[in-house]
């Protein structure tokens, strides 16, 4: 299988699930890159969460997660914090999704957000374990599709 053609299928089986996972998830146009300071940045999906009014980005890659992948998304969250969020907005909560084998990993990078809001949104919404399983479900559901010869996550 062609790894591009895996993370398409698997980009839009996510895009499709984790919008049922609550009506609130508003999605911004995939891989949405920005230029800072002549630097250019791109992320897989860019969701903005209506009810905890912060945007989550998701960066998907192929291997084990590295330092380097959590320090590559906060900066992406501080820059998202300096240019993009409204002043309403929560700090934006990055989501690094890792596919190894026949295994999942997911992620969540944060900057330091106020107790209030954790309590208030991570413990009535367990996101990395939901997160987790729509990942799990989206490889399975993009290899098996990918066999089939189709391509691009569409029949």
């Amino acid at each position: 299988m062609i790894e591009h053609n895996l993370k398409t299928a698997i980009l839009t089986k996510l895009e499709l699930s984790l919008q049922e996972i609550s009506p609130d998830f508003m999605i911004i146009p995939r891989q949405m890159g920005f230029s800072i300071d002549n630097e250019h940045r791109v992320v897989d999906l860019l969701f903005y969460h209506r009810k905890m009014q912060c945007m989550m980005p998701f960066y998907l890659k192929f291997g084990a997660l590295q330092n380097d992948d959590i320090e590559w998304m906060q900066l992406n969250l501080r820059t998202l914090l300096k240019y993009k969020i409204r002043q309403r907005d929560e700090k934006p909560i990055g989501f690094i999704l890792c596919v190894q084998d026949n295994e999942e990993h997911v992620e969540l990078v944060q900057l330091e957000q106020s107790k209030e809001f954790i309590s208030k949104n991570f413990i009535k919404f367990p996101l990395k374990k939901k997160f987790k399983s729509k990942l799990h479900d989206a490889v399975h559901q993009a290899r098996k599709q990918l066999v089939h010869g189709e391509v691009n996550g569409r029949t």
